[in-house]
């Protein structure tokens, strides 16, 4: 049987027979064949066959500065830990005080189609979540679908693990003392200031002393699709003394694409 690329072709003789089916129901008044009559039940449709596929497997990370990748993002903060999104509308007051826009996201065009997407990452309130949006490749709703009425969205949430939040382990001279890390001050963006390190000291709470620290790990399995859109955030459950209880990002480090490589359908 001749392998294909794309599209799930071999369903398209099952939906010419369904509009057969729903015309002549439509002329003649009555339901369609009883259901002894039918291939598959409850449906009108010839047997299928099962499709077996290989699969390639491509890779992206923080910060996601790829040709086929597009930042729909507000938030500016250059996060060592991951690019953070945030998961509502912008807060810093570019666009329109009545939220009319999206919360942030990424988009991700792909040649072939993606049939898993996992994101790896950190929340920077635990527990975190992560939400996925696609467009299924043309074969996966059938005719007689009205295709709002089953969105192909997907969302994974009580994710565990957080990057160490900067009010836990860098804060004010005048408050603690200590030495910011060198590599810190050299490379993170916020810090051009010359005197940051002198202002600024590293408090020692880290991941070894902080038992919520960790990563997360969100797995989706999804029709093949070609555009997908990945957002997500933290859930926090706040308390009066959160320094930064607006800090309901999620930290996006690493995004694998599970991509159809060639697939066929095989007789049962």
């Amino acid at each position: 049987m001749p392998k294909r690329k794309d599209g799930f072709r071999d369903r398209l003789e099952h939906f010419e027979k369904l509009k057969k089916l729903a015309e002549e129901s439509r002329r003649t008044g009555k339901p369609c064949p009883p259901k002894e009559e039918r291939a598959v039940k409850p449906f009108a449709d010839p047997l299928q066959n099962v499709i077996e596929f290989q699969t390639k497997t491509r890779e992206y990370h923080h910060p996601f500065n790829y040709k086929n990748v597009t930042h729909h993002c507000y938030c500016e903060d250059p996060s060592n830990s991951g690019l953070e999104l945030n998961p509502v509308n912008t807060v810093d007051g570019r666009t329109d005080s009545d939220k009319r826009e999206p919360g942030d996201y990424l988009e991700i065009i792909e040649a072939d189609p993606v049939v898993r997407v996992v994101v790896i990452g950190s929340a920077c309130t635990p527990p975190g979540y992560v939400d996925i949006e696609v467009e299924p490749c043309e074969g996966f709703r059938r005719p007689d679908e009205v295709d709002e009425l089953m969105p192909t969205r997907f969302r994974i949430e009580n994710l565990w693990g957080t990057h160490v939040r900067g009010d836990c382990w860098l804060k004010s001279t005048d408050l603690v003392s200590g030495k910011t890390p060198d590599n810190f001050v050299k490379n993170w963006p916020y810090c051009h200031e010359t005197d940051f390190g002198d202002r600024y000291a590293f408090t020692h709470v880290t991941g070894v002393n902080y038992p919520a620290a960790g990563m997360s790990c969100a797995i989706f399995e999804i029709p093949a699709s070609r555009k997908i859109r990945v957002m997500g955030g933290s859930q926090p459950y706040g308390w009066t003394a959160d320094a930064a209880h607006g800090d309901t990002h999620y930290s996006f480090r690493m995004i694998r694409m599970t991509l159809l490589a060639e697939y066929e359908a095989l007789e049962n």
